[in-house]
């Protein structure tokens, strides 16, 4: 591991892509498509479940008829598809450098750690207004909602992905300070 953070395995394989791409950046990357994928799962069976799902104490027989449950989706669905820009721009990054042979700067490498971190807590976002939306019933034993919930919020607190240090780490730089906060970068 140490080796892979310190760029050392490029030597191993010269020619592959793969080999060349910043090591801290690609586990970050990768670790966030869970999160990608839990959410849209949960979008999704909001959305359905929305079609047959009344509000309880209220005379709305669909929750779908109902305006605030409307808001609600397009909020959730705007935060997922905000957490897939910042994921594809973080990708998009790591893949170009790896390509073109070249070594991500110090700017790019903790956008992609801040990037990484935002993506993990919007998604979190999004799924608390799901399950919102939702209703009480989200947290039932058997309602994967709850699975996907705790699932997400779990994963968004390892070390690779958390906010907070990625957030020092990308400020730190746009503050013009040489420091290094994670080998993680």
């Amino acid at each position: 591991m140490t080796a892979g953070l310190a760029g050392k395995n490029i030597q191993e394989h010269p020619d592959s892509a793969l080999y060349r791409s910043n090591l801290g950046s690609v586990l970050g990357v990768t670790a966030i498509a869970t999160h990608l994928g839990l959410t849209r799962a949960a979008l999704s069976l909001v959305r359905e479940k929305g079609q047959v799902k009344a509000i309880p104490y209220t005379f709305f027989t669909r929750q779908a008829d109902s305006t605030a449950f409307q808001l609600q989706l397009a909020e959730a669905a705007l935060k997922i598809d905000t957490a897939h820009l910042h994921a594809y721009r973080s990708a998009d990054d790591v893949d170009r450098a790896a390509a073109q042979a070249e070594h991500l700067s110090m700017f790019l490498k903790t956008r992609v750690r801040a990037d990484v971190g935002y993506v993990t807590e919007t998604v979190c976002a999004a799924l608390q207004t799901l399950l919102s939306a939702h209703g009480a019933a989200s947290f039932a034993e058997n309602n994967v909602l709850q699975r996907i919930w705790r699932d997400a919020n779990t994963s968004a607190r390892h070390g690779a992905v958390v906010g907070a240090v990625g957030y020092e780490a990308f400020g730190q730089v746009l503050a013009g300070l040489d420091q290094t906060l994670t080998p993680l970068i």
